[in-house]
């Protein structure tokens, strides 16, 4: 049990019962009780929600419900006068058992569906974790209108071009630092997934040796033993994407979208991951709201987590949402809080 903002839980591996979080430092006196929390949220999310609750109970599904409701929910449905519960209503019966706990106490308590908390309070769009769970405000279709995709060109048309000429010290110190300390070329070039499923050469800084993916394709990690000296400050610093501007001029991806990812990486994610197809309905971008949103990771967990929040940005696109994407992209580059 956590006291305050500070804790250490892995969401993403459910135990018997329930877990709690409190927090001191909470603008509500309401206690959250999240069923079927494991799926969509992560330490972030957490975090975010011990700023507003005054606690947080944590329901996972793998559960003794007789103890669980009896142990766990009760006492804290007898502490508290308000109740927000947020449960999935299609797949998860749970809510019903609750509710009539609250109501026999009289107590407040709204409900919300998860789909509706994970969009309007947690800013992504709800993935679940099964193929077989729908979502059913998420559209067969995601793409922008055309105003959308002629007010991007331009954006970033215009910053690309300002970031290229503010750059060219840095492409001439860096092609000298890879010869430096790598033989091998200077840029690196990886068949990348774009709109509509197309295939690019995604062209960046090369950071690793020449032999990094001699025995197969593999996610790239942090203190990456195949990554040299100066490749390990270009990818703290994103100075190795700056190459993409390039893809940028042809038309290829974006500045601002979902990160374009390799194709066999791609195949394995939707064989598992519901609705991993819809981020190819829109041009993948050099940064993102993934990319600011959530920490560095690789495989399917993170894969899934990153999906909500591309799915966000592209149901929810704004001038303002571009913009504050360009700003927190700036900050990660010079705090050098990168891969």
């Amino acid at each position: 049990m956590s006291k305050n903002k500070t804790f250490s839980y892995n969401v993403a591996a459910p135990k018997s019962y329930a877990h709690r979080l409190r927090s001191k430092t909470a603008i509500s006196k309401e206690v959250l009780i999240v069923t079927s929390y494991d799926y969509f949220l992560e330490k972030k999310g957490l975090a975010l929600l011990l700023g507003r609750y005054q606690e947080i109970i944590l329901v996972p599904r793998t559960v003794d419900d007789d103890y669980l409701m009896n142990q766990t929910v009760k006492p804290l449905i007898e502490q508290y006068d308000k109740i927000h519960l947020v449960t999935n209503p299609q797949y998860d019966s749970r809510y019903h058992v609750i509710y009539e706990l609250v109501v026999k106490n009289n107590k407040s308590i709204r409900i919300s569906t998860v789909y509706d908390f994970c969009e309007n309070t947690l800013k992504k769009i709800y993935v679940p974790d099964d193929l077989e769970e729908e979502n059913p405000y998420l559209p067969l279709h995601l793409s922008f209108d055309g105003n959308v995709r002629l007010l991007k060109k331009i954006i970033d048309f215009v910053i690309s071009i300002i970031l290229l000429l503010g750059s060219l010290p840095l492409w001439v110190i860096s092609a000298l630092r890879i010869r430096q300390e790598s033989s091998g070329p200077v840029f690196y070039q990886q068949v990348r997934t774009g709109l509509n499923r197309a295939t690019f050469n995604c062209i960046k800084f090369r950071s690793m040796r020449t032999d990094a993916e001699a025995n197969g394709a593999v996610f790239s990690k942090k203190k990456d033993s195949r990554v040299f000296k100066y490749g390990a400050l270009m990818r703290l610093t994103r100075i190795d994407e700056l190459p993409q501007l390039l893809n940028i001029f042809r038309g290829e991806i974006s500045l601002i979208g979902p990160r374009p990812e390799r194709p066999v990486f791609i195949e394995s994610f939707e064989e598992v991951i519901p609705y991993y197809n819809l981020r190819h309905g829109v041009k993948p971008g050099i940064t993102g709201y993934a990319q600011v949103m959530y920490p560095y990771g690789t495989g399917v967990y993170d894969a899934r987590h990153k999906l909500m929040f591309d799915l966000y940005y592209i149901k929810h696109w704004s001038l303002a949402l571009e913009m504050q994407i360009i700003i927190r992209t700036a900050v990660v580059v010079f705090t050098r809080k990168g891969r």
